[in-house]
């Protein structure tokens, strides 16, 4: 059935991926495969997105990892659209092997796999995740955690009521957790089953013992996640309400049925089930239950509707009996056969489901698979970025519109360091990034339709000229303008140079190539920086950045750089005509030379503040000068010692200690493997000298 839609010619085609998320997932992976990997690290910094931001640090890495293990040996394009519908392929398998850890018979195992089939295919949604849409449209992730989590929780359930604990289990979990982590905190969510039914010391040690194992083997990942998680992009989410988020309608034909599972589980007294009863309950409570934040409940709803699928599935199983006599008396069919005439049953139910639901699926799997190279106007989106890619090297700023979406994804522009090989500021990866909210500031302002995408942030209007200074703040070189808005006010900016203008055919797109008279790197303020104290760094950096004519006295957060107190002014709060004294601007910056995770440069203004134009991130380090401490608006700065300085990406102790405990998680599943298998095989052995003994007994 699957196959019918992800039509294998589409899939192994050396395509470039397109479409929404996915399509920008390119760079993560290229980079993971090109510069982390050959380092011997799986996280690291990257400068292509957001004006430099942690890769892979508060993202998750698994499905990239299996990218770059599957492109060893076939086409790296191949191996990234394997990757991201295994999950999708997954959760049929992970759903029948699940029921059959339970010991369900035949046919429900077979059943329940069939009945994942409807929520694969659910086009009520497309970003929550686990279905396919969401899949398509970047969550591939999730799609992968998930369906591994169905297959976890068989087995957690299977380790408990054995009382025994299982490596396995533990190293599945931190697969999970390193494939997306909402599911994960679901598992957490769930596992409390276990705290309130039929808890033994026993059993509290195996369910321990798991997850703290899941934990070890992805401490290196997941503990400098959680210690520096005051970086990200401090997402806000509003939450989702209304009985018909909870129950869509792709859901509700099946409703009778669920009820009928749900019915028959507490008549025959099912306790395999009970589980199933408790992760639906606990699933819709959270959709009503769970506060604004940063967890959206929305990304929990895929439990609800996978549990509600699967409470149908187990109706259908529980009407078999009915079903054979019903079969038995109008048809004379024989009761032996009912299994399989539930099973035929079921097929049906869900194929027409399917082909009766479906207008979607089809055709966002045939945009996304055909690849950019698909599109009609791929040769223009190719000359856009050969012709960057021969640029000296900047940052580029492009304007937001959905008119892009023509090139294979309205983040086309996103991959211009995978095509291009210069530095963008947008990235998918926003909520990972620092300096995001003050990107979407400068999107809003060169943008005639932007995307407001970080919640919580007053945006501006359509302001050129302030938009123009913001991307000079941040060194951005390059100015990508659509609409003729942009365009116009843009020619009038006495800092811009038009470069070139691109016209995409079969489109109505005219892309405009600026260039922007920026300063470098690292340059000196025109006025010292103000030490700040404050409880929101975000917010006072906000208020300070909509105010350009404040831009040149920059704003040092007071926490982060405790050696200054007594060098700078010191306020409390942001005061909006703070004095200025004048930065003596004797010295000269020269040598600056950027790598991915390095800036190295000379100066003679020894002493003197130097606003370093990459994001701020605890890693970096300094050396030959203070610092470096953050600075307005997500930026760096350090105070020179000597003439040569040298900042770099290093590891904090968080990071040091994740990787220890990992080391140390690994080597035990790896000393407790070898002496399961040389148990075994000392078993065999004893087995085969045993029989030996009998042989000649018998002789």
């Amino acid at each position: 059935m699957l196959l019918a839609f992800f039509r294998p010619e589409l899939i192994l085609s050396a395509t470039t991926t397109a479409g929404g998320d996915t399509g920008a997932h390119h760079y993560v992976a290229d980079f993971l495969i090109n510069h982390l990997l050959p380092k011997g690290r799986v996280t690291g910094w990257s400068p292509g997105w957001y004006a430099g931001f942690p890769m892979l640090h508060f993202y998750f890495p698994f499905p990239f990892l299996l990218i770059a293990l599957f492109s060893t040996i076939i086409k790296y394009e191949i191996a990234f659209k394997l990757v991201t519908i295994l999950g999708v392929f997954l959760l049929p398998a992970t759903t029948y092997w699940a029921f059959r850890i339970l010991k369900f018979k035949f046919p429900l195992p077979l059943i329940a796999s069939g009945f994942t089939l409807p929520f694969l295919f659910m086009e009520s949604y497309s970003i929550y995740g686990g279905n396919i849409l969401s899949t398509l449209a970047g969550e591939f992730g999730y799609s992968l955690s998930f369906s591994l989590t169905i297959f976890f929780l068989a087995l957690l359930y299977r380790d408990i009521r054995e009382e025994k604990f299982r490596v396995s289990t533990g190293v599945l979990l931190g697969i999970i957790a390193l494939s997306h982590l909402v599911p994960m905190i679901m598992i957490v969510i769930l596992a409390t089953y276990y705290l309130l039914n039929g808890l033994n010391l026993k059993r509290f040690t195996i369910l321990a013992g798991v997850f703290s194992l899941g934990f070890a083997l992805t401490a290196f990942w997941g503990l400098p996640f959680l210690a520096k998680l005051g970086y990200t992009a401090h997402m806000e989410w509003d939450q989702l309400t209304g009985l018909n988020e909870l129950f869509p309608p792709p859901v509700r034909p099946f409703l009778i049925l669920s009820a009928i599972g749900l019915t028959g589980a507490i008549v025959k007294r099912d306790s395999r089930m009970y589980f199933f009863l408790w992760a639906t309950v606990v699933s819709a409570s959270l959709f009503f239950l769970l506060p604004p934040g940063r967890l959206w409940n929305g990304r929990l709803l895929p439990f609800f509707y996978y549990f509600s699928f699967i409470w149908a599935a187990y109706g259908v199983w529980f009407l078999r009996r009915f079903l054979a006599q019903l079969f038995y008396e109008y048809f004379l069919l024989p009761k032996r056969y009912a299994d399989y005439l539930t099973a035929a049953i079921a097929i049906t139910i869900t194929s027409l489901s399917i082909f009766g639901s479906s207008h979607m699926a089809s055709d966002w799997i045939r945009w996304n698979y055909s690849g950019f190279e698909g599109k009609k106007p791929w040769a223009s989106f190719n000359a856009i970025n050969q012709y960057i890619k021969k640029l000296p090297p900047g940052r580029v700023m492009v304007e937001h519109s959905i008119e892009i979406d023509k090139f294979g994804t309205p983040r086309a522009f996103e991959l211009l360091p995978y095509f291009a090989g210069k530095p963008t500021m947008e990235g998918t990866l926003m909520e990972a990034s620092f300096t995001a909210p003050f990107h979407f500031v400068n999107q809003a302002e060169l943008s005639k339709e932007p995307s407001h995408a970080i919640l919580g942030v007053t945006y501006p209007g359509l302001n050129v000229d302030d938009g123009i200074r913001h991307l000079q703040l941040y060194n951005i070189r390059y100015f990508l303008a659509l609409s003729d808005e942009v365009k116009r006010e843009a020619g009038k900016n006495q800092s811009l140079r038009l470069l070139k203008t691109f016209q995409a055919p079969d489109t109505d797109i005219e892309i405009a190539l600026y260039e922007v008279d920026i300063d470098g790197y690292v340059t000196i303020p025109k006025y010292e920086p103000l030490l700040v104290k404050t409880d929101d760094w975000r917010q006072t950096a906000l208020d300070w950045y909509a105010k350009p004519e404040l831009l040149e006295i920059p704003l040092i957060d007071a926490d982060r750089a405790r050696p200054l107190k007594g060098k700078y002014q010191f306020v409390d709060k942001y005061i909006s005509n703070p004095v200025k004294v004048p930065v003596n601007k004797g010295g000269s910056i020269t040598n600056v030379r950027l790598k991915d995770d390095a800036l190295t440069f000379s100066t003679t203004a020894i002493g003197l503040p130097h606003w370093i134009k990459i994001s701020y991130f605890p890693n970096w380090k300094a050396e030959g000068a203070d610092g470096p401490y953050l600075a307005s608006p997500s930026l760096m700065m350090v105070i020179p010692r000597e003439e040569t300085v040298r900042l770099y990406y290093g590891s904090t102790l968080a990071d040091i200690i994740g990787a220890w405990l990992s080391a140390i998680g690994w080597l035990f599943v790896v000393t407790y493997a070898a002496v399961f298998a040389w148990q075994n095989h000392a078993v065999r052995i004893r087995s085969i000298l045993g029989s030996g003994k009998a042989d000649r007994s018998n002789a």
